[in-house]
């Protein structure tokens, strides 16, 4: 039995370190992880258009689960990142469904949770797709490539769908729309399903949806520890936003709760500019990038915020402010 190990181009290997260091760097810089995603899948879409090998490269086909083929298993991961250089819609509505529902879960869960759950049910959902397309389609070829980010999403949707299913979210369904997370995961799924036993586009891999959205149920059920209905409840749209010709609003925060994290100098002087600021939206600005900032005072891990509470999932550190 020969082990085949197939020869990857000096740009393919490039574009792996590429999004290994910037999800590496996302986290340990505390950017937002969905859009750092966003950005590493166009930057991708941009090269894969400009180098045609690295969809072939990258690409994860069903063969590699074989024992000859299994030193490109790695290709389950960045198959995530490309798209269709042929259509352009497949990136742009991946990434429109995936900033739809994606901040707003990880604002919820934090940026390590949510990642796990992007990169572990994108990889479960490539190897339902591998395993029971066999079973239920008579054409299934396991060398044509899988490519997209469309498992990963229909994980996160799945995940979010049952740890707060009555978060708000829109969706498209013929118009987009404002509705449960709950009930647009059941739509998601529903539409999947059809697909899958009376047919849709050839080229779209449906079977991953559903298995990227169970796989992303049992995650949640398995890493985000829910206390009753839910940490906090999401604050309703119509209160975030601002009307500028309104008057200006009496704020109150609690200052002395969080010079408690102002534990550098960096964000002591953060904090300094936030207490002096008069114009809300920009003391909003301010906040937010000190809390992503600030650490547990108890144990030093990234704290989640939410609703003018801040808490730690690690230590069980709570604060209001």
């Amino acid at each position: 039995m020969d082990i085949i190990i197939q020869a990857l181009s000096p740009i393919s290997i490039g574009i792996i370190v590429f999004i290994i260091a910037a999800l590496i760097a996302a986290f340990y810089k505390k950017w937002m992880i969905t859009f750092t995603i966003i950005v590493i899948n166009f930057i991708v879409f941009v090269l894969s258009i400009i180098f045609s090998n690295v969809i072939n490269d990258l690409a994860f086909k069903p063969i590699y689960l074989t024992v000859e083929q299994i030193p490109q298993i790695y290709t389950i991961f960045t198959s995530m990142f490309l798209h269709s250089i042929r259509d352009f819609f497949h990136i742009l509505f991946n990434m429109f469904m995936f900033i739809l529902i994606a901040p707003s879960f990880e604002n919820r869960i934090g940026a390590k949770k949510f990642l796990l759950i992007y990169i572990i049910t994108g990889i479960c959902a490539a190897l339902f797709h591998s395993l029971v397309a066999p079973l239920l389609t008579g054409g299934f070829n396991p060398y044509i490539g899988l490519i997209g980010a469309s498992g990963a999403i229909s994980g996160v949707l799945g995940a979010y769908a049952t740890a707060y299913p009555k978060d708000r979210v829109f969706f498209p369904v013929f118009f987009i729309i404002r509705m449960p997370v709950l009930v647009a995961g059941l739509i998601f799924l529903a539409m999947q399903t059809f697909f899958i036993f009376v047919g849709g586009d050839p080229q779209v891999a449906y079977l991953a949806h559903v298995g990227g959205f169970f796989s992303g149920i049992i995650l949640a059920t398995i890493i985000i520890r829910r206390k009753g209905p839910g940490l906090y409840e999401q604050v309703p749209i119509e209160k975030r936003t601002y009307d500028s010709y309104a008057p200006e609003r009496k704020r109150k925060i609690d200052y002395s709760n969080l010079r408690k994290l102002a534990d550098t100098p960096e964000l002591k002087k953060m904090l300094d500019k936030i207490e002096k600021e008069n114009v809300p939206q920009v003391q909003d600005i301010w906040l937010e990038h000190f809390l992503e900032k600030a650490r547990c005072p108890k144990c030093s891990s990234n704290l989640n915020h939410f609703d003018r509470r801040v808490w730690c999932e690690h230590c069980g550190f709570k604060e209001k402010y």
